[in-house]
């Protein structure tokens, strides 16, 4: 048997096998990812608010948060997030559903340069309204509990930026993940405006 008929009948053959892997490829993909998407929670612990307080990530009845990674060094997904998520708060204020069941939430994933004064001058240069908004930072152990518990990927490189999951939290009342939405230019404030919708209207 020649070699192009042998190379022609391998080729006949993956194409025939294509469908069932790719029909693998998405059932495996369904399973692992559905299985890690329903244990992904905003874990029950302590960080604290720019001003220094204490703030509990306790369960809260009634209301809905959407949670945001980021670190004020970042060059792209971080800032361009968190621009969007301005975007967003101004037409969940003009609704007055900003801090009435819809909350945001910023969190530090670099709290060793990201300080309270850092914070800060991040929100007011990107124009973060402080209803219904809090900026997050703990220390470094307790910052890996929040970004293990909800699957969010942080590796700081030598040069000091982070490469990180591009992911932002729709949590629930009970802080279960509820959906996962992109950062930066996959970050749509229009779906997700429709989608708190949905949300507060389904109770």
């Amino acid at each position: 048997m020649s070699v192009p008929t042998i190379t022609a009948i391998r080729v006949r053959r993956l194409l025939l096998l294509l469908p069932l892997l790719v029909l693998a490829a998405l059932v495996a993909s369904w399973f692992w990812g559905g299985s890690k998407n329903a244990q992904s929670t905003l874990p029950d612990v302590t960080l604290e608010t720019l001003d220094g307080q204490a703030y509990a990530l306790t369960p809260k009845p009634g209301s809905i948060r959407l949670v945001e990674l980021i670190y004020t060094r970042c060059p792209d997904i971080c800032p361009t997030t968190t621009i969007k998520m301005v975007q967003l708060q101004k037409r969940l204020l003009e609704a007055n559903l900003m801090g009435n069941g819809i909350e945001f939430l910023t969190v530090t994933i670099d709290p060793e340069n990201d300080t309270p004064d850092v914070l800060r001058y991040y929100a007011k240069q990107l124009g973060i309204q402080p209803q219904g908004w809090t900026i997050l930072r703990g220390d470094e152990q307790t910052t890996r509990t929040v970004t293990s518990s909800l699957g969010f990927f942080s590796n700081k490189m030598e040069d000091g930026f982070i490469s990180h999951t591009s992911s932002t939290y729709l949590i629930d009342q009970n802080n279960r993940v509820m959906r996962k939405f992109g950062m930066g230019e996959d970050f749509d404030p229009d779906e997700i405006y429709q989608e708190l919708l949905n949300v507060k209207k389904e109770g």
